[in-house]
């Protein structure tokens, strides 16, 4: 394992040795930090804006995982049969869901509150998307 990390450091370390060394190479001594490309959004990326964005992608995340047990749940208890101990296994796993849904929202509407309070901004940017039909 831990000769795997030293091939990935070294290769990683020779790489970025080789490209900087190509750069000079071709007279160029300075380095555009902001591309003009597809990823010149990452010159305007901010701790704020990627916190938001990781808080939010793992509150997503979360939601779609407990919807997912509740749905897991809900079939379970379908094709029980009526069986009792399969019966309380699936509500177990939909009380779970349910439960898991309770804290994640929770956990959404503490870290807005605080953020609200201490800084003055939301954490969280979620945007949810709309369609204009007939436009």
């Amino acid at each position: 394992m831990m000769t795997g990390m030293k091939k990935l450091f070294s290769l990683t370390s020779l790489s970025f040795l080789f490209l900087s060394v190509a750069q000079f190479a071709y007279g160029e001594t300075t380095v555009n930090t902001c591309p003009t490309d597809k990823f010149a959004v990452l010159c305007n990326l901010t701790p704020e804006k990627s916190l938001g964005f990781i808080f939010t992608a793992i509150i997503v995340v979360a939601i779609l995982v407990a919807l997912f047990f509740l749905i897991w749940g809900g079939i379970k208890w379908v094709i029980s049969g009526g069986d009792k101990a399969k019966v309380d296994a699936a509500r177990q796993t939909i009380v779970a869901a349910v439960v898991g849904l309770i804290i994640v929202f929770l956990a959404w509407f503490i870290m807005n509150l605080i953020t609200q309070v201490f800084f003055g901004t939301n954490i969280s940017s979620l945007t949810i998307p709309t369609i204009n039909i007939g436009q």
